[in-house]
């Protein structure tokens, strides 16, 4: 049985710390971002990458976002120039999934591409600075389904599948983030907000 943990109810730092224990543990949580509520776990673990796929009816090899800490563990990953720095920095954290290319092979990618995460949401990208690893971040749905903004709104085989959920209330933004490639330089999906990439 699901365990569901409420930020409104116990200290955020118990939150993430049984949250952490899940990641590393390479098992599967559902969170909240300043978006959606999200799917997730360890992105370097193949063992969660298979569950979460399984967990909301995705393809193996369709490639998942994740969150990260700052934009120094998204170096680790991730080759940046110049002006996809600036554009990182200017927007993160924020309702973004910025397309960027991937400098080490990791299970949630199958295109050489990384979606990647700092929403403006602390929980999240903490969980990512106490782990040391990118969470992985897929809305928290079956797919095709519309994406939940609350718990409460998440699909009961969704949620006794995983085990630990957070609930933090409703979604900063209420609906899914923007999707930009920086490699290709282009707005991929409008979202949450709308963003500029040639203006600085």
């Amino acid at each position: 049985m699901v365990e569901i943990i409420s930020i409104s109810l116990y200290d955020i730092s118990w939150a993430l710390e049984r949250a952490a224990d899940v990641v590393k543990s390479e098992r599967v949580l559902i969170y909240p971002t300043d978006t959606l509520y999200g799917i997730g776990g360890s992105a370097i673990s193949s063992k969660t990458v298979q569950r979460i796929h399984q967990i909301k009816g995705t393809e193996p090899g369709k490639p998942m976002s994740v969150v990260m800490a700052d934009i120094n563990m998204i170096e680790r990953y991730c080759r940046l120039d110049d002006w996809q720095r600036m554009v990182l920095e200017k927007n993160l954290p924020g309702p973004f999934t910025f397309l960027l290319p991937l400098k080490v092979d990791l299970p949630v990618s199958s295109n050489k591409k990384l979606g990647v995460r700092i929403p403006d949401s602390s929980f999240s990208h903490r969980l990512s600075e106490i782990t040391n690893v990118p969470i992985i971040t897929t809305s928290a749905n079956p797919a095709g389904q519309k994406p939940p903004t609350r718990l409460e709104e998440i699909d009961g085989r969704i949620l006794s599948a995983v085990d630990v959920a957070i609930d933090a209330g409703v979604t900063k933004y209420h609906e899914a983030s923007a999707v930009v490639d920086l490699v290709e330089k282009k707005v991929v999906r409008k979202g949450a907000w709308e963003i500029e990439l040639f203006g600085y």
